[in-house]
Protein backbone atom coordinates (compact mmCIF):
# COMPACT_ATOMS: atom_id res chain seq x y z
CA UNK A 1 0.00 0.00 0.00
CA UNK A 2 3.15 2.40 -0.02
CA UNK A 3 1.94 5.95 2.07
CA UNK A 4 -1.89 4.96 1.26
CA UNK A 5 -2.28 6.79 -2.21
CA UNK A 6 -4.10 4.06 -3.57
CA UNK A 7 -6.40 3.85 -0.48
CA UNK A 8 -7.19 7.64 -0.59
CA UNK A 9 -8.01 7.44 -3.97
CA UNK A 10 -10.55 4.07 -3.11
CA UNK A 11 -12.31 6.26 -0.34
CA UNK A 12 -13.31 9.09 -2.67
CA UNK A 13 -14.76 6.39 -5.47
CA UNK A 14 -16.68 4.17 -2.66
CA UNK A 15 -17.61 7.23 -0.72
CA UNK A 16 -19.74 7.73 -3.94
CA UNK A 17 -21.04 4.36 -4.42
CA UNK A 18 -22.08 4.60 -0.81
CA UNK A 19 -23.87 8.42 -1.31
CA UNK A 20 -25.83 7.03 -5.08
CA UNK A 21 -26.96 3.99 -2.48
CA UNK A 22 -28.32 6.67 0.08
CA UNK A 23 -25.95 6.53 3.00
CA UNK A 24 -24.97 9.71 4.96
CA UNK A 25 -21.42 10.69 4.42
CA UNK A 26 -20.77 9.82 8.22
CA UNK A 27 -22.20 6.12 8.31
CA UNK A 28 -20.62 5.17 4.52
CA UNK A 29 -16.77 6.70 5.84
CA UNK A 30 -17.47 4.51 8.72
CA UNK A 31 -18.60 1.53 6.81
CA UNK A 32 -15.65 2.36 4.16
CA UNK A 33 -12.83 1.72 7.20
CA UNK A 34 -14.49 -1.41 8.63
CA UNK A 35 -15.84 -2.96 5.62
CA UNK A 36 -14.20 -2.60 2.90
CA UNK A 37 -10.10 -0.65 2.88
CA UNK A 38 -7.52 -3.14 3.46
CA UNK A 39 -3.68 -2.41 3.41
CA UNK A 40 -0.52 -3.85 4.04
CA UNK A 41 3.20 -2.67 3.86
CA UNK A 42 6.18 -4.15 5.27
CA UNK A 43 7.67 -0.79 6.24
CA UNK A 44 6.47 0.40 9.09
CA UNK A 45 6.85 4.08 8.57
CA UNK A 46 5.01 3.69 5.53
CA UNK A 47 2.31 2.01 7.23
CA UNK A 48 2.10 5.21 9.99
CA UNK A 49 1.55 7.39 6.52
CA UNK A 50 -1.34 5.06 5.05
CA UNK A 51 -3.20 4.97 8.53
CA UNK A 52 -2.54 8.56 8.97
CA UNK A 53 -4.09 9.23 5.13
CA UNK A 54 -6.56 6.95 5.00
CA UNK A 55 -8.08 8.64 8.36
CA UNK A 56 -7.53 12.23 7.71
CA UNK A 57 -9.47 11.12 4.62
CA UNK A 58 -12.34 9.45 7.22
CA UNK A 59 -12.00 13.16 8.50
CA UNK A 60 -13.13 14.88 5.52
CA UNK A 61 -16.37 13.07 5.18
CA UNK A 62 -17.25 12.47 9.27
CA UNK A 63 -15.44 15.19 11.66
CA UNK A 64 -16.01 13.04 14.75
CA UNK A 65 -14.22 9.72 13.30
CA UNK A 66 -11.18 10.38 15.77
CA UNK A 67 -13.33 10.44 18.85
CA UNK A 68 -15.52 7.26 18.01
CA UNK A 69 -12.93 4.88 18.06
CA UNK A 70 -12.70 3.76 14.47
CA UNK A 71 -9.82 2.08 13.26
CA UNK A 72 -8.83 1.13 9.38
CA UNK A 73 -7.39 -2.34 8.52
CA UNK A 74 -3.83 -0.69 7.43
CA UNK A 75 -1.31 -2.50 9.21
CA UNK A 76 2.68 -2.84 9.03
CA UNK A 77 3.33 -6.67 8.55
CA UNK A 78 4.37 -8.05 11.55
CA UNK A 79 6.42 -11.82 12.34
CA UNK A 80 6.37 -13.92 14.69
CA UNK A 81 9.85 -13.94 15.91
CA UNK A 82 10.38 -13.59 19.40
CA UNK A 83 7.30 -14.23 20.69
CA UNK A 84 7.55 -15.35 24.05
CA UNK A 85 6.53 -18.81 24.91
CA UNK A 86 4.61 -18.53 28.51
CA UNK A 87 2.58 -15.48 26.69
CA UNK A 88 1.94 -18.10 23.99
CA UNK A 89 0.55 -20.54 26.94
CA UNK A 90 -0.98 -17.75 28.80
CA UNK A 91 -3.49 -16.96 25.32
CA UNK A 92 -3.90 -20.39 24.03
CA UNK A 93 -5.15 -21.19 27.62
CA UNK A 94 -4.95 -25.02 27.34
CA UNK A 95 -7.58 -24.58 24.53
CA UNK A 96 -6.44 -27.09 21.88
CA UNK A 97 -8.10 -25.57 18.73
CA UNK A 98 -6.92 -21.95 19.96
CA UNK A 99 -3.53 -23.01 20.28
CA UNK A 100 -3.09 -25.11 16.70
CA UNK A 101 -4.68 -21.96 15.17
CA UNK A 102 -2.17 -19.47 16.85
CA UNK A 103 0.29 -22.03 15.96
CA UNK A 104 -0.27 -22.01 12.64
CA UNK A 105 -0.45 -17.99 12.33
CA UNK A 106 3.12 -18.23 14.31
CA UNK A 107 4.73 -20.60 11.55
CA UNK A 108 3.20 -19.03 8.96
CA UNK A 109 4.33 -15.57 10.01
CA UNK A 110 7.83 -16.38 11.02
CA UNK A 111 10.32 -14.07 9.08
CA UNK A 112 7.27 -12.45 7.71
CA UNK A 113 9.09 -9.66 6.89
CA UNK A 114 11.55 -10.97 4.05
CA UNK A 115 8.24 -11.90 2.36
CA UNK A 116 5.52 -9.51 2.81
CA UNK A 117 2.09 -10.40 1.36
CA UNK A 118 3.35 -13.21 -1.25
CA UNK A 119 3.04 -15.18 1.80
CA UNK A 120 -0.12 -17.41 1.96
CA UNK A 121 -1.65 -17.86 5.59
CA UNK A 122 -4.21 -19.95 6.55
CA UNK A 123 -8.21 -19.24 7.08
CA UNK A 124 -8.52 -19.83 11.12
CA UNK A 125 -10.94 -18.88 13.25
CA UNK A 126 -9.94 -15.41 13.74
CA UNK A 127 -13.40 -15.25 15.56
CA UNK A 128 -12.21 -17.09 18.45
CA UNK A 129 -8.94 -15.79 18.76
CA UNK A 130 -10.06 -12.41 18.53
CA UNK A 131 -12.85 -13.11 21.30
CA UNK A 132 -9.65 -14.36 23.40
CA UNK A 133 -7.83 -11.14 22.55
CA UNK A 134 -11.01 -9.29 24.23
CA UNK A 135 -10.67 -11.43 27.28
CA UNK A 136 -6.91 -10.75 28.24
CA UNK A 137 -8.41 -7.13 27.69
CA UNK A 138 -10.53 -7.80 30.71
CA UNK A 139 -7.75 -9.75 32.13
CA UNK A 140 -5.12 -8.43 35.22
CA UNK A 141 -2.11 -10.33 34.24
CA UNK A 142 1.19 -9.93 33.97
CA UNK A 143 1.25 -11.03 29.81
CA UNK A 144 -2.05 -8.73 29.37
CA UNK A 145 0.58 -6.18 27.80
CA UNK A 146 2.66 -8.44 25.61
CA UNK A 147 -0.75 -9.93 24.15
CA UNK A 148 -2.01 -6.72 23.25
CA UNK A 149 1.06 -4.73 21.76
CA UNK A 150 2.28 -8.39 19.91
CA UNK A 151 -0.43 -10.81 19.40
CA UNK A 152 -3.28 -8.80 18.40
CA UNK A 153 -1.56 -7.32 15.43
CA UNK A 154 -0.52 -10.43 14.33
CA UNK A 155 -3.99 -12.00 14.09
CA UNK A 156 -5.21 -8.77 12.63
CA UNK A 157 -2.64 -9.13 9.94
CA UNK A 158 -2.81 -12.56 9.38
CA UNK A 159 -6.32 -11.90 8.72
CA UNK A 160 -6.12 -9.32 6.28
CA UNK A 161 -3.47 -11.91 4.65
CA UNK A 162 -5.88 -14.58 4.43
CA UNK A 163 -8.93 -13.01 3.49
CA UNK A 164 -10.05 -12.98 -0.34
CA UNK A 165 -10.99 -9.46 -2.26
CA UNK A 166 -13.20 -8.49 -4.68
CA UNK A 167 -10.97 -5.88 -5.55
CA UNK A 168 -6.71 -5.83 -5.48
CA UNK A 169 -4.79 -2.54 -6.58
CA UNK A 170 -0.91 -2.30 -6.04
CA UNK A 171 2.15 -0.76 -7.14
CA UNK A 172 4.08 -3.54 -6.45
CA UNK A 173 7.32 -4.33 -5.02
CA UNK A 174 10.31 -3.80 -7.42
CA UNK A 175 13.03 -6.18 -7.04
CA UNK A 176 15.28 -8.44 -9.40
CA UNK A 177 16.07 -12.05 -8.36
CA UNK A 178 20.18 -10.99 -7.96
CA UNK A 179 18.83 -8.89 -4.58
CA UNK A 180 16.56 -11.15 -3.17
CA UNK A 181 17.88 -11.95 0.71
CA UNK A 182 18.28 -15.85 0.60
CA UNK A 183 15.57 -16.90 2.41
CA UNK A 184 13.18 -14.71 -0.07
CA UNK A 185 15.32 -16.30 -3.03
CA UNK A 186 14.39 -20.15 -1.65
CA UNK A 187 10.92 -19.10 -1.02
CA UNK A 188 10.30 -17.62 -4.45
CA UNK A 189 12.22 -20.50 -6.32
CA UNK A 190 9.72 -23.33 -4.26
CA UNK A 191 6.11 -21.30 -4.92
CA UNK A 192 6.58 -19.32 -7.44
CA UNK A 193 9.10 -20.76 -9.95
CA UNK A 194 7.96 -19.54 -13.51
CA UNK A 195 8.10 -16.21 -12.30
CA UNK A 196 11.22 -16.15 -9.85
CA UNK A 197 13.00 -13.57 -11.70
CA UNK A 198 10.91 -10.43 -10.48
CA UNK A 199 9.34 -10.20 -7.34
CA UNK A 200 6.71 -7.37 -9.01
CA UNK A 201 5.64 -10.21 -11.14
CA UNK A 202 5.55 -12.73 -8.19
CA UNK A 203 2.92 -10.34 -6.46
CA UNK A 204 1.01 -10.27 -9.44
CA UNK A 205 0.45 -14.23 -9.84
CA UNK A 206 -0.26 -14.14 -5.83
CA UNK A 207 -2.73 -11.77 -6.57
CA UNK A 208 -4.55 -13.38 -9.27
CA UNK A 209 -4.54 -16.93 -8.19
CA UNK A 210 -4.69 -15.92 -4.18
CA UNK A 211 -5.71 -12.84 -3.07
CA UNK A 212 -8.87 -12.03 -5.51
CA UNK A 213 -12.13 -13.72 -5.33
CA UNK A 214 -13.62 -15.60 -8.42
CA UNK A 215 -14.73 -12.72 -10.93
CA UNK A 216 -12.74 -10.23 -8.94
CA UNK A 217 -10.39 -7.66 -10.79
CA UNK A 218 -6.54 -7.19 -9.81
CA UNK A 219 -5.02 -3.90 -11.20
CA UNK A 220 -1.50 -3.05 -11.60
CA UNK A 221 1.95 -1.14 -12.90
CA UNK A 222 4.87 -1.88 -13.55
CA UNK A 223 7.31 -1.76 -16.32
CA UNK A 224 6.43 -3.12 -19.27
CA UNK A 225 8.89 -5.96 -19.66
CA UNK A 226 6.96 -8.80 -18.76
CA UNK A 227 4.95 -8.70 -21.50
CA UNK A 228 7.53 -9.49 -24.03
CA UNK A 229 10.89 -11.18 -22.44
CA UNK A 230 10.87 -14.86 -22.64
CA UNK A 231 11.66 -15.19 -19.05
CA UNK A 232 7.28 -14.47 -18.52
CA UNK A 233 6.41 -16.69 -21.34
CA UNK A 234 5.14 -19.17 -18.28
CA UNK A 235 3.53 -15.94 -16.65
CA UNK A 236 1.87 -15.39 -19.45
CA UNK A 237 0.50 -18.20 -20.81
CA UNK A 238 -0.72 -18.89 -17.37
CA UNK A 239 -2.78 -15.62 -17.07
CA UNK A 240 -3.89 -15.82 -20.77
CA UNK A 241 -5.50 -19.25 -19.86
CA UNK A 242 -7.28 -18.26 -16.71
CA UNK A 243 -7.70 -14.93 -16.54
CA UNK A 244 -9.17 -12.11 -18.55
CA UNK A 245 -7.70 -8.77 -19.61
CA UNK A 246 -9.87 -6.23 -19.16
CA UNK A 247 -7.90 -2.96 -19.85
CA UNK A 248 -4.31 -1.65 -20.92
CA UNK A 249 -3.13 1.49 -20.49
CA UNK A 250 0.75 1.29 -22.26
CA UNK A 251 1.82 4.77 -20.91
CA UNK A 252 5.52 4.87 -22.80
CA UNK A 253 7.98 6.18 -20.66
CA UNK A 254 8.22 9.73 -18.67
CA UNK A 255 4.87 9.16 -16.53
CA UNK A 256 7.11 9.73 -13.63
CA UNK A 257 9.35 12.22 -13.08
CA UNK A 258 13.45 11.33 -12.45
CA UNK A 259 14.75 8.50 -12.85
CA UNK A 260 11.69 5.89 -13.09
CA UNK A 261 10.83 8.33 -15.86
CA UNK A 262 12.61 7.29 -18.30
CA UNK A 263 11.14 3.17 -18.18
CA UNK A 264 7.74 2.72 -19.96
CA UNK A 265 5.11 1.58 -17.83
CA UNK A 266 2.12 -0.08 -18.14
CA UNK A 267 -0.97 -0.36 -16.14
CA UNK A 268 -3.64 -2.98 -16.80
CA UNK A 269 -6.86 -4.56 -15.03
CA UNK A 270 -7.20 -8.82 -14.65
CA UNK A 271 -10.55 -10.14 -13.82
CA UNK A 272 -10.40 -13.58 -12.43
CA UNK A 273 -12.44 -14.75 -15.15
CA UNK A 274 -12.44 -16.64 -18.30
CA UNK A 275 -14.30 -15.13 -21.61
CA UNK A 276 -12.18 -14.13 -23.83
CA UNK A 277 -14.02 -10.81 -24.68
CA UNK A 278 -11.97 -8.13 -26.71
CA UNK A 279 -9.80 -6.09 -24.42
CA UNK A 280 -9.30 -2.13 -24.46
CA UNK A 281 -5.66 -0.96 -24.73
CA UNK A 282 -5.03 2.35 -24.71
CA UNK A 283 -1.49 3.26 -26.36
CA UNK A 284 -0.20 6.65 -25.35
CA UNK A 285 3.61 5.85 -25.80
CA UNK A 286 3.83 8.43 -28.54
CA UNK A 287 3.32 10.99 -26.19
CA UNK A 288 6.94 12.05 -24.57
CA UNK A 289 9.33 14.55 -24.50
CA UNK A 290 7.91 17.70 -25.78
CA UNK A 291 4.54 15.83 -25.91
CA UNK A 292 4.44 14.30 -22.30
CA UNK A 293 1.69 16.69 -20.89
CA UNK A 294 -0.39 15.38 -23.66
CA UNK A 295 -1.05 11.91 -22.15
CA UNK A 296 -4.05 12.70 -19.54
CA UNK A 297 -6.14 14.39 -22.34
CA UNK A 298 -5.34 11.55 -25.19
CA UNK A 299 -6.24 9.05 -22.74
CA UNK A 300 -9.97 10.01 -23.79
CA UNK A 301 -9.01 10.04 -27.12
CA UNK A 302 -10.46 7.40 -29.16
CA UNK A 303 -7.99 6.96 -31.83
CA UNK A 304 -5.73 5.61 -29.24
CA UNK A 305 -7.84 2.77 -28.25
CA UNK A 306 -7.25 -0.62 -29.38
CA UNK A 307 -9.54 -3.79 -28.75
CA UNK A 308 -7.96 -7.31 -29.12
CA UNK A 309 -8.94 -10.28 -28.08
CA UNK A 310 -6.19 -12.24 -25.77
CA UNK A 311 -7.47 -15.52 -27.36
CA UNK A 312 -4.88 -14.46 -30.11
CA UNK A 313 -1.92 -13.63 -28.09
CA UNK A 314 -1.18 -17.31 -27.98
CA UNK A 315 -0.98 -17.87 -31.68
CA UNK A 316 2.81 -15.85 -31.70
CA UNK A 317 5.34 -17.43 -30.90
CA UNK A 318 6.31 -16.28 -27.44
CA UNK A 319 2.76 -15.38 -26.62
CA UNK A 320 3.82 -11.58 -26.07
CA UNK A 321 1.05 -9.69 -24.98
CA UNK A 322 0.28 -7.23 -28.14
CA UNK A 323 -2.75 -4.94 -28.43
CA UNK A 324 -1.15 -3.14 -31.51
CA UNK A 325 1.08 -3.81 -34.55
CA UNK A 326 2.04 -0.94 -36.70
CA UNK A 327 2.18 -0.83 -40.56
CA UNK A 328 6.17 -1.99 -41.02
CA UNK A 329 4.92 -5.23 -38.54
CA UNK A 330 1.90 -5.93 -40.34
CA UNK A 331 3.78 -6.30 -43.65
CA UNK A 332 6.56 -8.36 -41.91
CA UNK A 333 4.29 -10.25 -39.95
CA UNK A 334 4.59 -14.20 -42.17
CA UNK A 335 2.58 -16.68 -39.49
CA UNK A 336 -0.07 -16.64 -41.52
CA UNK A 337 -2.93 -15.76 -38.55
CA UNK A 338 -4.59 -12.55 -39.20
CA UNK A 339 -2.82 -9.55 -37.78
CA UNK A 340 -6.20 -7.31 -37.89
CA UNK A 341 -7.76 -9.40 -35.09
CA UNK A 342 -4.78 -8.91 -33.08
Amino acid sequence: MGSGHILVYAFDVLMQIYEASGYSQRDAAQSILENNLFGLDIDDRAAQLAYFAVMMKARQYDRRIFSRGIQPHVYAIVESNGLDSSSVEYFTNNDLQLKKDFGTLMDELRDAKDYGSILNISQVDFASLYARVEEVRADISMFRESVLNSFLPLIQVAEVMAQKYDVVVTNPPYLGSSRFSAKLNDFVIANYPDVKADLSMVMYKHALRDMCHKNGFVSFITTTSWMFLSSFEKLRSFVFAGYDFVSLIDFGTELFDGKVGHNPIVAWVNRKSHTDYAMTGIRLVDYCYSRRDEKESELFNKRNYHYPKQSNFSKIPGSPMVYWIGNNARRAFQTGISIDSI
